[in-house]
């Protein structure tokens, strides 16, 4: 107890005008009560100082420019071009036809192996049927492909550009 007294002895000396400190009391009285608060250069007759003194009405790390700007809600604009207004903005028929442009993009092919899938349910299809040449994912899927009649077999061949007559 003598050691916060003596600290609040020191504020009250100091030359600092407007510090509140709200110490809890061991005592058994109230935080925040008449015994524990203590405000430097305070007794009777202190009054304190305004709260725009203490804390300005506006902070100056919030631009207030911004807020008047663009509301709450409100995007700033960010427009982003589509490859066709990019395309269209360009002036292509003036550049050569060997430079490279988004119309004249080419890839070489992919060094992996093209992924297969299965003609049923689009999963990727380890496996394919030897007599049908459907491919499928599980086994579940074979045993219906095991039942299908042909002309739903020629069908999904035909979906996959793979059509080959069923003997």
């Amino acid at each position: 107890m003598k050691r916060k007294s003596a600290q609040l002895d020191s504020l009250s000396n100091s030359a600092s005008a407007a510090v509140v400190v709200d110490l809890p009391s061991l005592s058994g009285t109230k935080v925040g009560s008449n015994a524990s608060t203590v405000a430097a250069g305070g007794g009777p007759g202190y009054e304190p100082l305004d709260s725009d003194v203490i804390l300005p009405s506006v902070l100056p790390f919030k631009r207030s420019q911004l807020l008047d700007r663009y509301p709450k809600g409100h995007s700033r604009g960010r427009h982003w071009k589509h490859l066709k207004q990019i395309i269209q903005a360009e002036n292509y028929q003036l550049y050569p036809a060997d430079e490279p442009t988004y119309v004249s993009i080419e890839a070489p092919p992919s060094m992996y192996p093209a992924k297969k899938y299965c003609d049923i349910t689009g999963f990727e299809a380890p496996y394919t049927d030897p007599r049908t040449k459907l491919r499928y994912a599980n086994a579940d899927i074979f045993k219906r492909i095991r039942s299908l009649p042909d002309e739903f077999i020629q069908g999904y061949l035909a979906l996959r550009n793979a059509a080959v007559i069923i003997k």
